[in-house]
C-alpha cells in the first residue's frame, strides 16, 4: 500500500484489488538482506533469481505487484524489458557497513582435466569462507567445464574468490555466471 501511495498512478490503482500476498520465502523484509528503499521503511524485498545480486553490485528496484520490490543487477537483461514501465521503478541501495546474509551465485571453471581439481576448487572455496551449495560438471577432451552455485557474503568476497580460482593450476578461467 505505502508504494502504491507513493507511485499515485492510475495503472497501479486499478491493478490493486487484484494483487496476491506474497509468500513468505520470496519476499522478506528489506533490512533482512541489506538494502534501503529511498523514502520507505518497511516494504518487502526479494532479489531476483534471474541475475542474483550481491552487495556491491550497481542495483534497481522494480516495483512487482503483490511481490514487493524485485532486486535487480543494473546489468540484468530483464531490467530493460520492465523499462517499458518506468513509472514502477525505485532508488534502492546496499545498507552501509557489512551484512551477516550469505548470497546465493552461480560460478562456472574452466580448466585442464586432473587428478585433485576438484579438491583444490573445493578448498579454494572453504578457504574464502564461500559454501558450495550445488556443483557439477563435464569433460570433455581433457577440458572441464565445472559450475557451483556457492553462498557468498558480497561482491569483494566474489572477485577474490575468483582471483583466487583463477590461479589454480590448470585453471584458465572462473567468472561469475551471468543470463546472457
Amino acid at each position: 500500500n505505502k508504494v502504491i501511495q507513493r507511485l499515485k498512478t492510475e495503472q497501479v490503482a486499478e491493478e490493486a484489488p487484484v494483487v496476491k500476498a506474497p509468500k513468505a520465502r520470496e519476499a522478506v523484509g528489506g533490512n533482512e538482506l541489506g538494502i534501503v528503499v529511498q523514502g520507505i521503511d518497511d516494504v518487502l524485498v526479494r532479489l531476483a533469481k534471474c541475475c542474483t545480486p550481491v552487495p556491491g553490485d550497481p542495483i534497481v528496484g522494480y516495483i512487482s505487484l503483490g511481490r514487493g520490490i524485485t532486486i535487480h543487477r543494473e546489468d540484468c537483461p530483464n531490467v530493460r524489458a520492465l523499462k517499458r514501465n518506468p513509472e514502477r521503478f525505485t532508488p534502492v541501495g546496499w545498507e552501509s557497513g557489512t551484512v551477516a546474509k550469505s548470497f546465493r551465485v552461480q560460478l562456472a571453471v574452466d580448466s585442464w582435466d586432473r587428478p585433485r581439481l576438484l579438491e583444490d576448487v573445493a578448498r579454494t572455496f572453504a578457504e574464502h569462507g564461500a559454501n558450495i551449495v550445488s556443483y557439477g560438471g563435464v569433460v570433455e577432451d581433457q577440458l572441464a567445464k565445472n559450475w557451483y552455485t556457492a553462498e557468498v557474503g558480497d561482491v569483494k568476497s566474489l572477485r577474490t574468490l575468483l582471483n583466487a580460482l583463477r590461479h589454480l593450476e590448470g585453471v584458465f578461467d572462473a567468472y561469475r555466471v551471468t543470463p546472457s
